[in-house]
């Protein structure tokens, strides 16, 4: 004797596996859940209750966003926990760099402009742009690598400048408790720098204004593209750091190219003869650009930090007075 298995319409798969009918019908064309039997003349789907089993696996794994490749190797393959495991590490990731981008629009959203102002001494101005402007790149092609980024935060103006090669920063406290990201053209920057008396800068959406005694001059901000993060640049830890004769050394050699190498014990070297064998890692940078962050800041004593072979060597004054820029390093291959 044998027993007959229960037949489940389309409409009571449903039902009980919580997948609605066209899910059960794109399943079936994808081949991922087959009915049982189709009807020749009405063209009904006829499920068994041992399908029933997969059906609900495929609902659960539709909600977690499984793709519909991997449901059948889950449902038929060796190692389904392997696979649904390397899925969890997917959402797991795109998680944290939604995190991470919902984080920069909250910030862009705390630093747009509104019709803010911050008073500032015309010496810190002109101190802060004369160490930044070296890294302007007057003659790109985007607009924002032609301008000064000035970042307003938790009480520190912050002047900054890229070419996309090196970035370099000028910081100057400020009373004003806002929050203010904008980047002004290089021309208004050469303006404000040679204004004295106290300036004040006020931020609406689209424009600034400098106010100084004898008048006052607007400019349009520059909007066409992102300025990098400055703040990232930070996070260098474990640094090895360049000063006096090595600094020197660095700077005044007569080669296009410089090598900065550290060893395992965290000691410098600048241009070495070869490979040492406990090397930790060897910075190939560019000596006439680092030459002009240094000339940047005359008459200071400087530090140059060296993080990682695929890291920007830091430049850095040694009394921490908030001057530094970053020099990207270069590859070996273009020696």
């Amino acid at each position: 004797m044998t027993t007959s298995r229960a037949l489940l319409t389309i409409g009571e798969m449903a039902r009980a596996s919580a997948l609605p009918v066209s899910a059960l019908r794109f399943y079936d064309k994808e081949g991922v859940l087959v009915p049982h039997s189709v009807d020749p003349h009405t063209g009904y789907r006829w499920y068994t209750d041992n399908q029933l089993r997969d059906a609900r696996l495929i609902a659960g794994m539709r909600r977690v966003g499984v793709p519909v490749r991997e449901m059948t190797a889950v449902l038929t393959g060796p190692d389904p926990h392997s696979r649904l495991d390397a899925h969890l590490r997917n959402l797991e990731d795109g998680l944290a760099d939604a995190r991470a981008e919902l984080d920069r629009i909250h910030r862009l959203i705390d630093s747009r402009p509104t019709a803010t102002g911050v008073d500032l001494d015309s010496w810190d101005v002109r101190r802060a742009l004369d160490a930044v402007l070296f890294a302007v790149d007057e003659d790109s092609e985007f607009p924002i690598l032609r301008g000064v980024h000035i970042d307003i935060h938790d009480g520190v103006a912050a002047f900054v400048t890229t070419d996309r090669y090196r970035l370099a920063v000028a910081e100057v406290r400020v009373r004003a408790a806002l929050t203010v990201s904008a980047v002004v053209p290089l021309a208004f920057a050469r303006l404000i720098r040679d204004i004295a008396g106290v300036v004040t800068l006020t931020f609406s959406t689209r424009t600034v204004t400098a106010s100084y005694p004898g008048g006052e001059v607007s400019s349009p901000l520059i909007e066409d593209g992102e300025f990098p993060d400055h703040r990232i640049l930070h996070e260098h830890c474990d640094a090895a750091e360049l000063s006096g004769d090595k600094l020197a050394a660095l700077l005044n050699g007569t080669a296009r190219t410089a090598v900065v190498s550290v060893d395992a014990g965290g000691d410098t070297r600048v241009d070495p003869a070869g490979m040492v064998p406990d090397e930790q890692f060897r910075v190939l940078v560019d000596r006439q650009r680092l030459r002009e962050a240094a000339a940047a800041q005359p008459g200071r004593a400087l530090v140059i930090r060296a993080s990682g072979a695929a890291l920007p060597l830091a430049v850095r004054t040694a009394d921490h007075a908030g001057f530094f820029s970053y020099l990207m390093p270069i590859r070996a291959a273009q020696t």
